[in-house]
């Protein structure tokens, strides 16, 4: 697994002084991806994501967060094409909040708007929206920014509970993907986790109702039908894209030790 928020190069606060003649100008470049071959999703986004990527849980200094793989190689997307455009069906929302961000003040639990001054399309010439007017006043485009950025933060919040219930359940396994492409080159993707569908039909009744209710287990599904997308991912290697040799291993981390 490789870099996510490295697609943020230098965030400062947004602020009415420093950006009031700044405009943000949109652009349907997805190069500051590139490099990125996962990308953290919220459970709004399983059902879209789910037919196109496969979607799996990943580690973090905070604990597990959900991610969907963009790429069967270590620092590379596969759904960017060289100029840049995207070649997929769904942008997933982490990509579309750029070049905004919540950062959260030290000290504190407060939130405060960001954006990434290195962006292409932050310009003091007037170029697309602007983010404060004459008067230092918030737009009408970053107030919904700032909505967007909300609903989303408040989203992932619900999605992290989601991976909290479901580390504790003890329903996850470490997991790999290994490949062998028609010209003989090997690969493969490390230090994922998965859902063990074998722990899963073992789960207590009780708990796969309680799992149903909250809705738990519809994510667990959709998760476990995004695994079908692994093949198609690994197929998208090289300007060919050529298909692997074989259907690609998805395994359990200690399976393909052995």
């Amino acid at each position: 697994m490789s870099r996510q928020i490295l697609i943020y190069e230098n965030v400062v606060p947004l602020n009415r002084v420093q950006h009031r003649d700044m405009a943000v100008k949109q652009t349907t470049n997805f190069d500051f991806t590139r490099k990125t071959n996962t990308v953290p999703i919220v459970d709004v986004e399983f059902v879209k994501v789910a037919p196109t990527l496969p979607i799996v849980f990943t580690r973090t200094q905070t604990g597990i967060v959900c991610a969907a793989l963009l790429g069967a190689e270590q620092d590379r997307n596969s759904f960017v094409a060289e100029d840049g455009t995207w070649e997929g069906r769904y942008v997933p929302a982490f990509f579309r909040r750029y070049p905004f961000v919540f950062a959260v003040q030290e000290g504190s639990d407060r939130l405060t708007l960001c954006i990434d001054d290195s962006y292409a399309g932050l310009n003091d010439r007037g170029e697309g929206e602007r983010l404060f007017d004459s008067t230092g006043a918030e737009t009408a485009y970053t107030r919904t920014v700032l909505r967007f950025v909300e609903e989303y933060q408040a989203t992932f919040n619900r999605t992290q509970a989601f991976c909290d219930r479901l580390l504790a359940s003890g329903l996850l396994e470490e997991a790999r993907i290994d490949y062998t492409l028609p010209d003989g080159k090997q690969g493969g993707v490390t230090g994922f986790l998965r859902v063990s569908v074998e722990k899963l039909r073992n789960l207590a009744d009780d708990k796969v109702l309680e799992m149903f209710r909250n809705g738990d287990l519809d994510l667990i599904q959709m998760h476990l039908m995004s695994m079908q997308q692994v093949e198609p991912l690994v197929a998208r290697i090289g300007a060919a894209k050529p298909a692997p040799e074989a259907a690609p291993e998805l395994l359990p981390e200690a399976a393909a030790l052995n």
